[in-house]
């Protein structure tokens, strides 16, 4: 993946709070900022890790309930 360098302007507070998040996770002010564009803009990469979990039964067709919420949206 192709990076470019850049310069912003950003209020100080925003990137104090960005800068301390950035090093709580161990990252990069960069990397940090990256993920918060793609995220906004819809681009998070697919997890690493698959999800482990019991599916449950809830007696209930799923399509009715989608179908349900959506002729309520409509109304």
């Amino acid at each position: 993946m192709e990076k470019i360098r850049t310069s912003i302007y950003i209020d100080a507070a925003v990137w104090r709070r960005l800068r301390e998040e950035a090093a709580r996770e161990g990252i990069d002010v960069s990397q940090m900022l990256e993920r918060i564009l793609r995220e906004y803009f819809a681009e998070v990469p697919a997890a690493s890790e698959e999800l482990d979990f019991d599916p449950m039964d809830l007696e209930v067709v799923a399509s009715a309930v989608v179908r349900e919420m959506r002729d309520e949206a409509i109304s």
